[in-house]
């Protein structure tokens, strides 16, 4: 038992030892880390994937290991004045009117740089239903709210300009994204509703689009008179 005690130990403090490297810009390869960390191969490899897993580190074209979504600070996304814990707070209530509306999951997406970071989800009641994925990072060009913010693969309905990400990110997963026009904001938020694929109906389109457009309105009013 006090073996596998000090295993553990040994293995969060290799894991905290990667994270500071990688915090500072270091790239990384199985071999240097096994070689640095003092461990085998296949050891480094599973410490490094499980940095991936938890987005601490990102795995380059030439299988190097890379500073990941993890270790950039959001909030040098938001203007002065905003933190991270404010627009979560200002967003949660337009959210669950969002999702007492449509009966689905909504978030609130941050884009930031290459990810999109959630950070705000309700979750819908239903027994079917997409989970709450707050804190959770998503490739900016697949989410729905990264290619509605970057205007990539969007259409428009009743003059409301959206993207759908149809379980390009996780099978049996829809979403639809709609960017967040704020004047302090600019470019960088998003609302979006995530479905079961088996329920998302085109001919449902214009009642989520309506919905997001009322929503996405009242988070950027929010947001404007917050930080004036």
């Amino acid at each position: 038992m006090q073996n596998t005690s000090r295993y553990q130990i040994q293995s969060v403090d290799n894991a905290l030892r990667l994270i500071r490297m990688l915090q500072a810009g270091e790239v990384l390869q199985v071999s240097t880390v096994a070689q640095h960390l003092g461990v085998g191969r296949s050891t480094a490899h599973r410490l490094l994937s499980m940095l991936i897993q938890h987005g601490f580190a990102v795995q380059g074209p030439d299988r190097e290991y890379l500073r990941g979504p993890s270790l950039h600070d959001p909030q040098a996304a938001l203007p002065v004045g905003l933190s991270l814990a404010e627009l979560r707070r200002r967003a949660l209530p337009i959210l669950h009117t969002l999702t007492e509306r449509t009966q689905e999951t909504t978030n609130l997406q941050l884009i930031l740089g290459d990810y999109s970071r959630v950070v705000a989800s309700v979750e819908s009641d239903r027994p079917l239903r997409v989970s709450n994925r707050e804190g959770q990072y998503l490739p900016a060009s697949m989410s729905s709210g990264g290619r509605a913010v970057r205007g990539k693969g969007t259409s428009v309905l009743d003059a409301c300009e959206f993207a759908i990400n149809d379980q390009d990110i996780e099978e049996g997963i829809t979403a639809i994204g709609m960017a967040v026009k704020s004047a302090v904001i600019s470019g960088a938020l998003a609302v979006s509703i995530a479905m079961p694929s088996v329920r998302f109906d085109r001919e449902s389109l214009a009642q989520w689009v309506n919905a997001m457009a009322q929503a996405s309105q009242s988070l950027s009013e929010s947001l404007d008179q917050t930080v004036a």
